[in-house]
């Protein structure tokens, strides 16, 4: 006996199905790729990274890392601040600067800096903000200066040295931060501590008057004076609250004893932050000799 069977609706059903299946296929191969149009474009640049500020003579450099990878990048908006508070636009920048020179800053006083970066279509990124780094109190500097022994009659006028002036000055004067002293006994040069000078510190030997960034909190010496070597940084509290360091670049032994240095003060009172531009500058000392 044969069994019939009836498949009711089959015909009817499998043709939606074949419908189905060819509308997927023709949506397969219509991929397309997304093309990013000027105008449509609302993805912010990544946030600048690795702030960083180096303190100068009335100049701040504010430098970051460059941003690769982002085609439309357009460049970078750089903020600052004085209270660490309300940041205000500063200055804007191309897309391929990763430093800015800022030239409107008074010396003794902070200042704070972000970085933000901006796109083609004016998608700005946040500010970044590096509360570590990104901050420098400019102060005065200077190089291949001399002072000669306060046992030398000829030029007992300039065996001391007045930081907050930047002059040479007698070497008991009330002024007097440091002073020179050769010890013909010991064949030794001493930098004592004039009126003004509190307190000294040996930092031992640096490559840069750069490699000694911050006064240090302790370890100061319990006697008025330190040796003399050339190539030492030396770091000095005075009794009016100021930080200094000065870096012996040669120690002379003639008719005319004398040190030349470079230094740095501090005006900001209490405040110990002593870096300068870390970029190696080449001393003559023997054209700054031969100048006084």
């Amino acid at each position: 006996m044969k069994v019939r069977i009836r498949l009711v609706g089959f015909k009817k059903t499998l043709g939606l199905s074949l419908i189905i299946i060819a509308v997927l296929l023709l949506t397969a191969c219509d991929q397309r790729s997304t093309t990013y149009v000027a105008g449509d474009d609302n993805q912010a640049p990544p946030v600048p990274s690795g702030v960083t500020t180096i303190t100068g003579d009335g100049i701040i450099w504010v430098e970051w890392n460059q941003i690769n990878g982002v085609p439309d990048l357009a460049g970078f908006y750089i903020w600052r601040s004085t209270d660490n508070l309300d940041f205000f636009w500063l200055a804007t920048v191309g897309e391929n600067v990763t430093e800015y020179e800022d030239d409107d800053v008074t010396n003794g006083v902070t200042y704070y800096y972000g970085v933000s970066s901006f796109d083609d279509d004016g998608n700005e990124s946040r500010v970044s903000f590096d509360w570590e780094n990104a901050f420098d109190t400019p102060r005065p500097e200077g190089f291949d200066e001399i002072i000669y022994d306060f046992n030398d009659t000829d030029h007992q006028d300039l065996s001391g040295f007045d930081f907050s002036r930047e002059e040479r000055v007698l070497w008991h004067s009330s002024r007097c931060d440091i002073f020179l002293e050769y010890d013909t006994d010991l064949g030794t040069f001493f930098i004592w501590l004039g009126d003004n000078g509190r307190y000294i510190q040996d930092m031992g030997y640096t490559d840069y008057f750069d490699d000694i960034t911050y006064a240090p909190n302790d370890g100061w010496s319990s006697l008025d004076y330190v040796e003399v070597i050339e190539g030492h940084t030396y770091v000095l509290y005075t009794w009016d609250d100021h930080y200094v360091k000065i870096r012996v670049t040669r120690a002379i032994l003639s008719f005319h004893p004398r040190m030349i240095f470079d230094w740095g003060y501090q005006i900001d009172r209490g405040n110990r932050e002593l870096k300068i531009d870390p970029r190696p500058r080449i001393a003559n000392a023997e054209t700054a000799e031969a100048s006084q």
